[in-house]
């Protein structure tokens, strides 16, 4: 099984109809209802922004997708976190915050190579010399 990845921005949009890429990410992640997986800082940030758009009710969108394992959160390795460090300094005028970087340490330990983001700015990312298959 090819391991997708998914960035918090995708996630906040399939929950919150106000979100103006909410039809978009609806097409793209209902088509496709699977296991996707993300990091603690990524949901931190979709808690964070569901809980300022629509309240706990947002958030407990969120978790009922955790608890239908539709969205896996993995936990970051001290060495994803020296890798996070790594990505942040290397691509700081992209910029890189520590969710974007913790998906990049994330797709470098399992070789998933497949984001789903709605952030342009993953284009410049690589790990490595390789870039991301960046959907949509």
């Amino acid at each position: 099984m090819d391991l997708t990845l998914i960035d918090s921005g995708p996630l906040v949009a399939l929950i919150d109809s106000n979100d103006n890429h909410h039809e978009r990410a609806k097409a793209l992640l209902l088509d496709e209802l699977r296991g996707w997986t993300t990091t603690t800082a990524c949901m931190t940030e979709a808690f964070y922004f569901l809980g300022r758009s629509s309240g706990y009710a947002g958030q407990a969108a969120l978790w009922r997708l955790i608890n239908l394992k539709v969205v896996l959160v993995a936990a970051l390795a001290d060495s994803d976190l020296e890798s996070s460090e790594s990505y942040m300094e290397r691509f700081r005028d992209v910029p890189c915050d520590f969710a974007d970087a913790s998906l990049l340490a994330l797709a470098e330990r399992t070789g998933a190579r497949r984001v789903i983001t709605l952030d342009r700015h993953f284009y410049a990312y690589r790990i490595g010399d390789e870039f991301l298959d960046v959907s949509p």
